[in-house]
This record gives structure tokens, sequence and C-alpha cells, in this order.
């Protein structure tokens, strides 16, 4: 064989080895962690080397799972988990900041005791007693470290609830009926009658520094004052409404910038969480002084116009509260109707839920996250929900 055809014959030969090879070419799929189950014997090294879907056997399971936000998205999960007895009258409920204690407060003839109960379990945690007569209202400090309550016997009396202890007794003229915190803590704003023999019965909201227990600004209003509320900034305070108006003051310097005007008294006032909104708990119709329709007004607390009304509850709303996202509103009537709102715009409010639990439920708290609900009314029966997710 010459030189020349030798070389020709081992060309052919590669050609032909590098055609096969690439006719036998494949792509590898790589088998995912489930396409099979990993050997029995591997163990991670350490805990955070390897990340599983279950739990490792010795760490127990929380003893109740995690709490879901009530929104309008989730409200359709909302159900009653517990239910407790206050006991006489029910007239005011409160959450901790961390949700885990519950305050109520009512009373009618006798028994102005302010309960405590565990949100976990249903327990009681105890009493707080002193108060003499109806207690209206009740508020948790926002760090959490003191309860304050308010009362017909003409007091305010703030508590070290957890020892049972009483920090600081204010006096009034009249009625003492409705109490807040600022959203820093440092002032208590105490609402209710000032001159309880004047025939124009004039009413108040008095402010004191928590710090020294020391009078601020008194913030002047007629009758009583039935609902009040803090904007989420501390800058403006909401109050009134038993003289059927509401007034916007600014904290700074009380002075009232608004007076929103409605057809019957207002019970609650709810504040959304960027302070565009103001809704007011309502009556909207009545007849021989019984209210045949309750509602919610709505207002721009920019301009203090009315926004919309929200009517057609079986009887004069009582509670009322904004989602944590500010797209839900929760209102509650005196007959135990309870309902949700989905906010889609300014004035675009859709129902997306209502129930109507066992007895009169038109009293009502949203814990501060927004987790849970409570509500109650004139049986005394407290009903807390949470979103219960069943997919």
């Amino acid at each position: 064989m010459n030189h020349r055809k030798w070389l020709r014959l081992t060309l052919v030969f590669i050609l032909t080895t590098l055609l096969l090879d690439a006719c036998s070419f494949s792509v590898e799929v790589i088998p995912t962690a489930a396409s099979f189950p990993p050997p029995a014997s591997l163990t991670p090294v350490s805990p955070t080397a390897i990340q599983t879907s279950v739990p490792p056997t010795d760490i127990p399971a929380p003893a109740t799972p995690t709490l879901i936000q009530i929104t309008a998205g989730t409200i359709g999960w909302l159900e009653i988990f517990m239910t407790v007895q206050h006991g006489d009258v029910l007239r005011s409920l409160a959450f901790t900041p961390d949700n885990t204690v519950l305050a109520s407060a009512g009373g009618n003839t006798e028994d102005f005791s302010i309960r405590l109960w565990d949100v976990a379990s249903g327990e009681s945690l105890g009493t707080l007693d002193g108060h003499t007569d109806i207690v209206w209202s009740v508020a948790f400090s926002p760090d959490g470290q003191m309860l304050a309550s308010v009362s017909r016997d003409a007091t305010a009396r703030v508590w070290d609830w957890r020892n049972g202890t009483l920090v600081k007794s204010l006096d009034f003229p009249g009625d003492a009926v409705r109490v807040s915190f600022s959203p820093d803590g440092r002032i208590l704003a105490v609402g209710g009658v000032d001159e309880p023999f004047n025939q124009i019965q004039n009413a108040a909201v008095w402010t004191y520094s928590v710090d020294s227990w020391r009078s601020l600004i008194k913030f002047p209003e007629y009758l009583d004052i039935g609902a009040m509320a803090y904007s989420p900034d501390g800058r403006f305070l909401v109050g009134g409404g038993t003289s059927r108006n509401v007034q916007v003051w600014r904290t700074g310097d009380g002075t009232s910038i608004f007076t929103l005007n409605h057809s019957h008294q207002v019970l609650d006032i709810a504040i959304s969480p960027d302070g565009s909104t103001a809704a007011a708990a309502t009556c909207g119709i009545s007849l021989n002084d019984e209210c045949t329709e309750g509602s919610v007004w709505l207002w721009n607390l920019s301009n203090g116009r009315l926004i919309q009304r929200l009517a057609d509850f079986p009887d004069v709303v009582e509670s009322v509260e904004f989602s944590m996202d500010g797209l839900s509103l929760i209102a509650a009537s005196r007959d135990g109707t309870l309902r949700v709102y989905s906010i889609n715009g300014p004035t675009d409010y859709q129902r997306v839920f209502e129930a109507t639990p066992h007895g009169e439920s038109g009293v009502m708290a949203l814990s501060p996250d927004g987790r849970l609900l409570a509500t109650g009314g004139a049986d005394g029966q407290i009903h807390i929900w949470k979103i219960v997710y069943r997919p």
C-alpha cells in the first residue's frame, strides 16, 4: 500500500468514528430530589446543612399553629374557635399587644370586675376589682404594661394588670365613658361628662401625661363621649358622638378642625391605618327611639367630607374596626350581625362576609396584629374568632 492510499484510509476511519460519536450524543437528565428517596442511612451533618419540609422528630410542633391575619382574602375562613362567659352584660373588650390576653368589662346592676382571659386556653387569669359601677371601656397601653378602665363611678383607673395592682386613679365630674392611650403610649385620654347637672350637659376629653399623670389639654364637646380614637400618627384625636357630632381635634393644641355631623348618636370610631378615613358606628334610621337600620358612616379626614354610608344592618352598629392592611372594614351591630367589607377604592366597599353568632354581639375588638377578633354583648358571652384554613 502506497503512502497516499494509506492516508486516505486513515482519514476515512477518523471521519467514520466522529460521525458515529455524533449520532450517539444525548443530554443527561439530572434527577431531582423528588425523583427518588434519599438513602436510608443519610443523616445531616448539622441542623442547618440540609433543609427538609418535615421537622426533626425530637423538636415538638408548636402548641398552636401560626395565626393568619384577617384580611379580605382570608375572611372566608373566619370562624369562632372559643367562647367564654364574661358574666353580666359585656360592654368592652381589649387585647394585649402580643394577643395573649383578652380583657373584658361591663356590668349592669352588680359585678363590675374586669376579667382577664388567656387567649390560647380560655382560662381565667383573674379579675381587677375596685370600680363600683358599670365599666364602660378598657384599653391596654401600647407596651402592654398597663390597662386603663373608665366607669360610671366617675373614675378612670390605671392598672398594673399582671400584678393586679392599681397604678393611678383619676376622678371626674360625671361618667367616664371612653379611654385610650396615644399611639406612642405617652398620653392617656379619657372622655366623659363634664357638667352632669348642667342642662346642656357639657362633655370633654381629658388628657394626661402617663409619666407624671399631669393634666394636659382638655377637649370640649357636648352631652357625652360615646366614641373616641387617635389617628395612627397621634396628630389627631377624634371623639364625641352622643351629641351626634364627632370632633376631629388637633392633639398639639386642642383645636377642632372638623365637625362630623350624624343623624343619630355615634357609638364607636375607627381610623384607617393610613389615617385617611374615619368610620363611625351609628344608626341610620330609627322609629319611636328604636333603631330599625344600623349603618357605618365613612369620612374623609383630609377635608371632613362624608364619603358614603354602609347601611342595612338589622340594628344599631356598635363597633367598627379596620383590618391591619387597611383593605377591609369589620362592623358589628347590636343584634349580633358581623360584617366584613372589602375596600377596593375610596368609595368602593363590597360586602364579602356576614355571620350572626348566637346572642347579641355588638361589642368587638381586633387584636393589634389583626389575627384575632373578639365579639360579645348583652348576654355576656365572648366569642373569639380566627382564620381557620382548611385546604
